[in-house]
């Protein structure tokens, strides 16, 4: 089974909190098979994320849920080991800017890659990657001060 994580969930954090979700759901239908066979009242259906939502509709793929099948969700989300990219902005990116950012690196990387943002308001503009073997700064600042000389010249016409 090919399965991707739909870029909605392009953090650990999210991908943490999706699992902790699925956990209590199988719960729940665990519960509500007890309490069928004992001939209790079932309980409401649980409410869930909307990334969760999506990670469950992704990976049943239109079938109906069961419980085998979100166990084996469950199995499969915990035993995922993703590489991890920081990237560092001047500004933290809107919901809409984090999926173009993580569409993008899943599309040119690695589809099976976590995502991880930070604020730095010190860089400018442009942008920092860290990798686990790399950094690739892309920043004004690093820009500007590579080309001090440059600008130094620059200021004394003036």
């Amino acid at each position: 089974m090919t399965f991707e994580l739909p870029a909605a969930v392009y953090s650990p954090q999210l991908l943490e909190s999706v699992v902790y979700d699925i956990q209590y759901y199988l719960d729940w239908i665990r519960q509500n098979q007890i309490r069928k066979k004992v001939g209790a009242q079932p309980k409401e259906e649980p409410n869930h994320s909307a990334e969760t939502v999506l990670v469950i509709e992704a990976w049943l793929a239109g079938k109906p849920a069961t419980l085998e099948s979100i166990e084996a969700l469950l199995k499969y989300l915990k035993e995922l080991e993703l590489p991890e990219v920081h990237i560092m902005l001047a500004a933290l990116p809107n919901h809409a800017q984090r999926e173009v950012f993580v569409t993008w690196f899943r599309n040119n990387t690695t589809p099976h890659l976590m995502l991880s943002f930070v604020a730095d308001r010190n860089l400018g503009g442009g942008i920092v990657v860290r990798t686990p073997n790399r950094i690739f700064d892309y920043t004004w600042k690093q820009e500007l001060v590579a080309g001090r000389d440059k600008l130094a010249g620059i200021v004394r016409r003036v």
